[in-house]
């Protein structure tokens, strides 16, 4: 195990964490308290939210909603929160599973016995299929939650009926020359100077990865400096599908056999066109692939424009019927 943590350092690789610096704990302001987690449960918890245990990691999950299944996968930083509006528009008409990637959100810590019995990211999302009794779904993941999607679709293609990937990596993100703002350099400089990431930290931060940035709330930016304040996990990444290991990223990328639909929000600072092109190539082995461009969205469209792309999803999903 300490020698695949070692090679994950792919923490590293996270999109939206590491290629913007860790703060230094050498700071000359007094960092806010960090939260345990019973505190961020108590916090943020909400009616609808379960939890199971899946091969001694304890995960933070809701289901929802009737129809043919759908099951969703949040980014780097990110929450099953992220799919809030997303959720609202289609719950009418799928049953929607979503969960906290562990150990983030509210999803309990992944110890090393946990993550050598799970054995893999994917793994970990074909235990909760189980749990919630679904054979079958389409599958929808974002930034680095498409990486585990198309893990879990190479992995188990007979268990994917579609694959949905928004900006989602496929090459190294430690070979991406990504390009920032004036702002946001001046507030990773700052961050790292105070020791934490505060609240204009991520009002920057954020602000940065939309399309219009006039789209983001005050309670996203605050949701996220909350969960950011969780204590820190001596495995965070144990159970990620990262995109460091070229040869292992593309072995599933080849084995994905569903029908694929890509968005893409053209304003995405961080994977830009090219991005998507290379996506899209290594997904040759799929039954079809269809690419739909968000023009005023960044990174995360299914935060930005939730309803946009809840319409896009329904129709491919119902272009057969």
């Amino acid at each position: 195990m300490a020698k695949r943590i070692k090679a994950m350092a792919g923490a590293a690789l996270l999109l939206v964490a590491a290629w913007l610096g860790t703060p230094s704990h050498a700071a000359e302001a007094t960092p806010p308290q960090r939260l345990s987690l019973a505190e961020l449960r108590q916090r943020l918890g909400a009616p609808g939210d379960h939890y199971a245990d899946l091969g001694g990691v304890e995960v933070r999950y809701r289901d929802e909603g009737k129809g043919p299944a759908l099951l969703l996968l949040h980014g780097s930083n990110g929450t099953l929160n992220a799919w809030d509006g997303v959720v609202a528009r289609l719950k009418d008409h799928y049953r929607i599973i979503r969960f906290d990637q562990p150990p983030g959100g509210l999803s309990g810590p992944v110890s090393e016995d946990a993550a050598r019995t799970v054995g893999t990211p994917e793994a970990l999302v074909a235990r909760l299929l189980d749990k919630v009794g679904v054979d079958k779904a389409a599958v929808f993941g974002t930034s680095s939650g498409g990486t585990l999607a198309y893990y879990f679709a190479g992995t188990y293609p007979q268990r994917v009926t579609a694959l949905i990937l928004a900006n989602t990596p496929a090459d190294s993100v430690a070979e991406a020359k990504i390009q920032t703002t004036p702002a946001l350099d001046v507030e990773i400089a700052r961050a790292k100077k105070i020791g934490y990431r505060d609240l204009q930290y991520w009002q920057v931060y954020m602000s940065y990865l939309w399309g219009e940035p006039k789209r983001l709330t005050r309670e996203m930016v605050e949701y996220s400096y909350t969960t950011g304040l969780r204590a820190p996990e001596p495995n965070p990444y144990a159970l990620y599908a990262l995109t460091a290991n070229k040869q292992l990223t593309m072995d599933h990328l080849s084995a994905v056999k569903a029908p694929v639909l890509i968005l893409w929000g053209r304003r995405d600072p961080v994977l830009t066109p090219p991005a998507e092109a290379a996506l899209y190539d290594y997904l040759a082995g799929a039954e079809s692939r269809s690419v739909v461009w968000l023009d005023t969205a960044g990174h995360f469209p299914a935060q930005e424009v939730p309803e946009r792309v809840a319409d896009l999803v329904d129709a491919y999903l119902k272009r057969d019927q």
